[in-house]
């Protein structure tokens, strides 16, 4: 074998070895690919359309600092509860003050209010505040004394939802409703 055929196996071997080299780290890429994607969710759940909730009555008393909230379920889905936002800046463009857990009172109605994180449930059953419902209104006071003259409020409804084979609290930040207040 002559010196000029030895020189050119080793040159195809440097290609086939750079070649296997790209092929590995092209397979290594797909199976991390693969393996990250079950971190990430699928589909973020959302509120069905005709998820609606509306402010019925809001009753602010500056010199008390109570604030009560009167909701009403005017969609066509039921509804499990409510987040509360209030902003004392009269210039906030969103509410960042969370003043649920400031519930003073809730309905007087067999309706059990709690609160459950940061969401204001209506009862103990999944979306019981139904359109249905003669009732369909909740009421609720909270003391907002403490983050000083309250300007605006933010009520987004929350449901209950199954999401891959389970049940997830969804928050329907697509329908918030959002009242400016005045001093009574």
């Amino acid at each position: 074998m002559s010196r000029a055929a030895v020189k050119d196996k080793r040159g195809l071997s440097v290609i086939i070895g750079y070649v296997l080299l790209i092929v590995i780290s092209i397979v290594m890429s797909v199976i991390v690919y693969q393996w990250l994607k079950t971190y990430v969710p699928k589909d973020i759940a959302t509120c069905p359309d005709g998820t609606s909730m509306f402010i019925k009555v809001v009753n602010y008393n500056c010199t008390t600092g109570v604030l009560t909230v009167t909701v009403a379920n005017t969609g066509r889905f039921g509804i499990d509860g409510y987040f509360i936002r209030a902003s004392n800046k009269s210039d906030e463009e969103l509410a960042t003050i969370d003043i649920s857990s400031n519930l003073i009172t809730a309905s007087p109605e067999e309706r059990l209010v709690k609160i459950s994180g940061s969401e204001i449930r209506f009862s103990n059953y999944e979306n019981s505040l139904s359109p249905e419902d003669t009732g369909n209104i909740n009421s609720n006071a909270f003391n907002v004394l403490s983050y000083g003259r309250i300007y605006k409020i933010e009520v987004i409804p929350a449901r209950i939802q199954e999401a891959d084979n389970q049940k997830k609290l969804v928050m329907c930040g697509n329908v918030k409703a959002e009242e400016k207040l005045t001093c009574n």
